[in-house]
């Protein structure tokens, strides 16, 4: 009889054991499923989230806090990049030079260009291929909080108008009187979402009294918000 009992308490101890394990796994395996379901659901949540470009830190540059423009200033010119979210299909930038010196600067501003992150040069896209990407109304246009970011930092740069275009035999060169302010647009077939990192080229604005020349390059990252 007591051989019995001991049998019997081994028995129950047993299956409280086997009932304690599962219990334990069937825990576990909710624990993990629904940590899974969570984790991809902050998937999903975060390939939601909409992305910019934003300036990369560079203790020589300043970047503006509300449109993330990207400043330069050497040899006598400033030279600003701005990134333009009002353009989906493209990666799109405004430049912004500001002659300081007492001669005219140049440049081809062709000759701008996008280095990705896997160290591929990419051009912009041709004039004739605006009607594809663009609609007939669309205007390009800077950041309406542009002009006051760059205007805090210095009081002397106007940012605002139609720039003037100086007369040159060269078609493709483009001149910028002292003291004056040159506004153009870049667009770069997109490549933000490859390359998360990206550097525009703005080469070669070249002083017409001594001809030396300045390249000025802007970095920026894709970053979700």
């Amino acid at each position: 009889m007591r051989c019995f009992c001991k049998t019997m308490n081994s028995g129950h101890k047993l299956s409280n054991i086997g009932m304690y394990i599962s219990t334990m796994l069937i825990i576990l395996t909710i624990s993990t499923t629904l940590t899974g379901c969570a984790s991809f659901t902050d998937s999903i949540n975060d390939f939601l989230r909409p992305e910019r470009l934003v300036p990369v830190f560079d203790p020589d540059a300043h970047i503006t806090p509300q449109t993330g423009a990207v400043i330069y200033a050497k040899n006598g010119i400033v030279a600003i990049a701005v990134p333009l979210h009002d353009v989906k299909n493209l990666d799109g930038f405004a430049i912004i030079l500001h002659n300081r010196t007492n001669h005219w600067v140049s440049l081809i501003k062709e000759d701008c260009q996008m280095l990705d992150q896997s160290g591929e040069i990419v051009k912009q896209i041709d004039k004739s291929q605006h009607s594809f990407y663009f609609k007939k109304s669309f205007k390009p246009k800077l950041p309406p909080e542009f002009a006051a970011d760059v205007f805090r930092w210095d009081k002397t740069i106007r940012v605002q108008g139609d720039p003037a275009v100086l007369p040159t035999e060269d078609l493709k060169k483009t001149n910028i009187m002292p003291k004056n302010t040159h506004r153009f647009f870049v667009y770069f077939k997109k490549r933000s979402n490859k390359s998360k990192n990206l550097r525009i080229i703005v080469p070669r604005v070249t002083s017409e009294f001594n001809g030396d020349q300045t390249t000025f390059v802007f970095k920026f990252r894709m970053q979700r918000m």
